[in-house]
């Protein structure tokens, strides 16, 4: 008995064994592990326009990854109103909850740039939504923050090129008081020189103001051929509004910040009619021909974004990319540790909504200028220029 008993032992030892080991067999690979991203977003108060665009994005890809891939991905929210002191707040929370592999933010640049001691002392990737130019240089932000959003140079550019090849000799600028404005006015003041474009005057509006039209019409004082509106969507609404309340028949620019939603008010598409934005082509890929997959990748995107939100925002694919960029960087690297998902981003290259993205060690900035093309508005919407 004693002997049955030893061999019945080994036999119950041996299959617990055998089970063990099974959960880690080739032939039954674990799940990878979840992916947790914080995300610091504009959801009320003055920028909630962008930030309300960003969570729709982010909350839209992570139900499509979830139903199509294997790794899991989470999101924890938290709403800055705004406010610049609470974004540093919750982005330094973020930041200390361990269970988070990276933070995305959104509007507030000065916000990510404050919180960037933050996120080095904790070794986390920050990915920015924002424009400020100082988020992809990594002697100023450092090597844990990136840039997903557009470059101030490059809608510049776009804008002046098509100034110079209208023959335009004198413009007027609006911007925003913020480094979004700030970093709009260097970027265009070099560029309208070499372009040999005199640059009549350039004005101030808050974020937060209600009533844009002194200001406006101080702009346009100097008579200038172009007026250049550095803004986000609703200002630059208001601007192309009270231009034209004012008699102004010349040209009406907006940069990437006008970029919100694809349709306008019956007031303000009156008022922008003819208006012409620097902007990824995304923003109106249902009327391109797609060619590509990357192109078909984009225009189902923007019919899922439709489809779920009852238009599109031009915002949203800045949002998506930032997701898309950490799960490529999770899925390569296989890991979601901070220092493998950073180390990673430093070398990632994909095409993505808004067009092809690319980090290198010494520019974390995503966006590359051939993603922007020229959009202008007719009859009531955003369509391509050409």
């Amino acid at each position: 008995m004693a002997r049955v008993r030893a061999r019945l032992s080994t036999v119950i030892s041996l299959a617990t064994l055998l089970a063990a080991t099974a959960c880690s067999s080739p032939l039954t690979p674990s799940k990878p592990d979840e992916l947790v991203i914080g995300a610091d977003l504009e959801l009320s108060g003055a920028y909630a326009e962008m930030g309300t665009a960003f969570e729709r994005a982010l909350r839209l890809r992570v139900e499509q990854l979830n139903a199509t891939g294997d790794r899991p991905i989470r999101v924890v929210y938290r709403d800055n109103r705004s406010d610049k002191s609470l974004s540093q707040s919750n982005i330094a929370a973020l930041a200390a909850d361990s269970e988070i592999s990276a933070i995305i933010t959104g509007a507030c640049g000065e916000c990510a740039l404050a919180s960037s001691a933050a996120v080095t002392q904790k070794g986390i990737p920050l990915l920015s939504l924002a424009g400020a130019s100082e988020l992809a240089d990594t002697d100023k932000a450092g090597k844990f923050v990136f840039k997903v959003g557009p470059n101030a140079k490059d809608g510049a550019a776009a804008l002046v090129a098509q100034l110079s090849s209208t023959k335009v000799k004198k413009v007027s600028l609006i911007t925003t008081n913020d480094q979004y404005g700030d970093d709009g006015e260097e970027a265009l003041t070099d560029a309208l020189k070499n372009a040999g474009i005199d640059l009549l005057t350039s004005r101030e509006v808050s974020v937060t103001a209600t009533e844009f039209s002194q200001t406006v019409s101080t702009a346009l004082e100097e008579h200038p051929d172009a007026l250049i509106a550095w803004t986000g969507a609703s200002v630059a609404g208001e601007i192309a509004v009270d231009a034209r309340a004012t008699g102004f028949k010349g040209k009406l620019l907006f940069d990437t910040g006008a970029g919100g939603d694809l349709f306008f008010n019956k007031a303000t598409a009156h008022a922008a009619e003819g208006a012409l934005m620097a902007f990824p082509q995304t923003m109106v890929i249902d009327e391109v021909i797609a060619t590509n997959p990357a192109k078909s990748f984009r225009q189902q995107w923007f019919r899922d974004y439709t489809a779920s939100y009852g238009g599109y925002s031009g915002y949203a694919s800045y949002a998506a990319d930032a997701l898309e960029l950490l799960v490529e960087a999770a899925n390569r690297s296989g890991s979601t540790s901070r220092a493998s998902l950073r180390d990673t981003l430093d070398f990632l290259q994909i095409d993505g909504f808004t067009g092809p993205l690319s980090f290198r060690p010494d520019d974390h900035s995503a966006v590359m200028p051939q993603t922007l093309t020229l959009l202008v508005v007719r009859g009531g919407r955003w369509r391509l220029a050409s």
